[in-house]
């Protein structure tokens, strides 16, 4: 398997995490601030780990 895909897959489970955890993140991390969109973050991250996963790697 390739070191990009590997750090893609890893971009992947980075991106679920954030989006599970939104609503604890924005309770414990930032209770002084709006609530902050960590799962549409979350969201973003994980497509770009699957253009990572996806991408192909000719050079």
């Amino acid at each position: 398997m390739n070191d990009s895909k590997l750090k893609g897959i890893a971009v992947i489970l980075f991106g679920i995490l954030l989006s599970a955890s939104g609503a604890e993140m924005n309770r414990t991390v930032l209770a002084s601030f709006s609530d902050f969109p960590f799962a549409l973050i979350g969201i973003i991250v994980g497509i770009v780990g699957l253009i990572m996963v996806f991408k192909n790697n000719k050079g």
